[in-house]
């Protein structure tokens, strides 16, 4: 295990690297200038070559033949390894601090999104597996195809309207009402609102948080509905659930110890990739709900050149999904004795 473990941090230093290098020229070759965003009105040529100068953004990308390291992305490299992630063009504000305050609100609405799909996603796979070609597998199916193929913006948009526009159900957007307010201590609301006694803030931000979640984990529930469907079908007809069964072990008991253990492998699989997936569908679903994560911010900071918030955002989310690849990886020998790490 451990010389495993050692094995996949090295991978993923590796892989952090990689991920910094296509950032670090994806950003810098989007069409328009950082400092001509950043002066507005005021970006005289001589104002825009002052600011870029002062931002070291007039310095070669990799390398300088009068010092090797005055360029952008090695002086890049080395802050990174120090834990520096740079500030804001424009707020000058560290991005680590952003990160801060940011993650929770995205952490919240993800682990809200894959509870949504897998508290609704894992009981319709496994219902239409045990009734297979019945009218709810067909329901199951369909409902997962339409689940899959509808866009997050569409329907947070759809959800928005009916829910909060035309019944006034719930709040069409933000993280909290204004008659309420919060002293962060996790930095997650519902956490922070039962720890602080204050119930009205906690069904407050309870009812701001269902409908981002639901569209966040609309394509999650259906790929997990999915999976578990095809998995437990294919589990259900191995030799030990037929012995099992004429054994005569009751129905539930050879469902749930025999079959639905040993088919939860693939399902953990995706549960594991699309809680990654979930980071990457939050920039959609914070922007339609005006919701103050990660997401939002780094796609206000796209459309302002923000260079390093860019860059902190996207390697912060890439080491989120690999440290949750890894505990997916290690949970497996939990699920499946039979499997070793060495």
């Amino acid at each position: 295990m451990g010389s495993y473990l050692i094995r996949r941090i090295l991978r993923t230093v590796l892989v952090m690297l990689g991920i910094s290098l296509v950032v670090f020229v994806f950003v810098r070759s989007i069409p328009g200038d950082p400092a001509v965003a950043m002066l507005g009105e005021r970006a005289t040529p001589a104002a825009a070559a002052a600011l870029r100068e002062q931002l070291g953004l007039n310095k070669p990308w990799f390398f300088n033949p009068a010092n090797p390291m005055d360029a952008q992305y090695p002086k890049y490299i080395g802050a990174l390894l120090q834990g520096d992630l740079g500030s804001g063009l424009k707020s000058n504000i560290p991005v680590i601090n952003e990160l801060k305050t940011r993650f929770p609100a995205t952490a919240e609405l993800s682990i809200a999104a894959l509870l949504f799909a897998l508290v609704v996603g894992m009981p319709a796979g496994i219902l239409a597996a045990l009734r297979r070609n019945s009218a709810w597998d067909n329901l199951a199916t369909g409902i997962s195809l339409v689940g899959v193929s509808m866009p997050v913006f569409w329907l947070g948009l759809l959800l928005s309207y009916f829910f909060a526009v035309k019944l006034g159900w719930l709040p069409p957007s933000a993280r909290l009402g204004y008659e309420f307010t919060i002293q962060p201590i996790t930095g997650f609301y519902l956490i922070d609102s039962v720890l602080r006694g204050n119930a009205g803030a906690f069904w407050d931000a309870l009812k701001h948080l269902i409908l981002p979640a639901i569209a966040l984990g609309s394509i999650p529930l259906a790929i997990i509905s999915r999976i578990t469907r095809s998995s437990l079908l294919d589990v259900l007809g191995q030799d030990y659930v037929r012995t099992a069964r004429a054994k005569g072990l009751a129905p539930n008991s050879v469902t749930i110890k025999h079959a639905l253990r040993n088919a939860l492998l693939p399902v953990v699989t995706v549960i594991g990739l699309q809680a990654g997936a979930l980071l990457g569908g939050a920039v959609l679903t914070e922007t339609i709900f005006s919701w103050p994560g990660i997401g939002s911010w780094v796609y206000e900071a796209i459309a302002q050149r923000d260079y390093p918030i860019i860059q902190g955002g996207v390697i912060f989310a890439a080491l989120v999904v690999s440290v949750v690849n890894l505990l997916v990886d290690l949970s497996y020998a939990a699920l499946d004795p039979r499997i070793q790490y060495g």
